[in-house]
């Protein structure tokens, strides 16, 4: 699993598709005619599907995304519940950065998405999108400046913001 991670950071980094082997066993859902593979691809994230998942990334607490993000030999226990308490949203962050298109995923993709997976399934999906969108090396520079930082809370951050962008607008030169 790390070995896989590994590489899906190195695939993020060099703007190559991940594949991810996967089995669709399960195709009551799948439209007549259409052909699944035996894999799942995640291409680079497009800009437009970036707005479209990171509001939906930001409605899981920190703490739970923390547990839900692969660690080098962690096994999570509360996985289940944590998952199952995100379900439908985890859902739609899986479709989104899978479809990664301007229109919405189709309806019968999710049905066999949540036909053929596991709980670790979904958490590996999740896990491939969010290497691809860049969004832990984001977090982790967020996390590491506020460890380090004087200002304790978002509110302080937008004060100091406000402040300087005020000295500035009273530091310009009459014109």
């Amino acid at each position: 699993m790390i070995k896989h991670l590994s590489q899906l950071e190195s695939d993020t980094i060099t703007e190559q598709a991940i594949v991810i082997p996967f089995d669709f066993s399960n195709k009551e859902s799948v439209p007549e005619g259409k052909d699944l593979g035996d894999t799942i691809v995640i291409k680079p994230i497009t800009v437009r599907t970036w707005f479209r998942i990171r509001p939906l990334i930001l409605q899981i607490e920190k703490e739970d995304l923390e547990k839900i993000v692969v660690k080098k030999d962690e096994v999570n226990l509360d996985l289940a519940d944590i998952m199952a308490k995100y379900d439908d949203l985890i859902v739609d962050i899986i479709c989104l950065g899978i479809h990664n298109k301007k229109s919405n995923p189709p309806e019968w993709f999710r049905d066999v998405l949540i036909d053929n997976t596991t709980w670790e399934d979904m958490r590996i999906l999740l896990n491939a999108i969010i290497y691809r969108i860049g969004f832990f090396p984001f977090y982790n520079s967020i996390t590491t400046l506020r460890r380090v930082s004087p200002l304790k809370t978002e509110t302080e951050i937008i004060a100091v913001r406000r402040n300087l962008m005020s000295w500035q607008e009273s530091a310009k030169p009459d014109s």
